[in-house]
């Protein structure tokens, strides 16, 4: 490969390292040319991108933008699938096709700011979605706040009552 090609993939790998939320390194050897396919769809129809990369021009990269981490996990065929809209979808992805297939192997993935082993991989793919954790969150809010403002209320009605109270008392004497 010139070395003109070179840095332009090192210049788009940057890039596409530098815009993920999320990025798996795979090994994908042992699937053959269906099963690769299938796994592109898959990534494609979730707006997941697979790349495949030379190591070398990996490393590059890693050097360049401080993932030192992983460059000890790039032996063998590498392909990389970057997460750009949720940081998560790409590890479900992965996830069910190991169920089917038992690979690609997960070398080690990067969620926001974080390295993780790929076995971790499953912890990963069983959270939620997005949306719904947001709604788990609001709705927790929602009661905590229905908790306290009962509590208020109730204490207003105390007061209340214990001022009615007083004034009858008072008024009384």
């Amino acid at each position: 490969m010139p070395k003109e090609d070179k840095t332009k993939v090192v210049d788009e790998l940057k890039d596409k390292f530098s815009r993920s939320k999320s990025f798996f390194l795979t090994d994908f050897t042992g699937l053959n040319v269906g099963e690769i396919t299938g796994l592109r769809k898959d990534f494609r129809t979730k707006k997941v991108e697979y790349r495949v990369a030379k190591n070398t021009l990996i490393k590059l990269v890693a050097k360049d933008l401080s993932l030192d981490q992983m460059v000890e996990h790039l032996e063998g065929p590498t392909g990389i699938a970057f997460g750009y809209d949720d940081p998560v979808t790409p590890a479900k992805v992965l996830y069910e096709v190991n169920k089917k297939l038992s690979k690609p192997r997960i070398k080690i993935f990067w969620v926001e700011g974080k390295f993780f082993k790929g076995d971790e991989i499953e912890k990963l793919a069983k959270l939620p979605s997005r949306e719904l954790l947001l709604a788990q969150i609001i709705a927790s809010l929602d009661s905590g706040m229905r908790n306290l403002i009962g509590t208020l209320e109730g204490i207003l009605r105390e007061f209340v009552g214990t001022v009615d109270a007083l004034a009858k008392a008072k008024k009384d004497k």
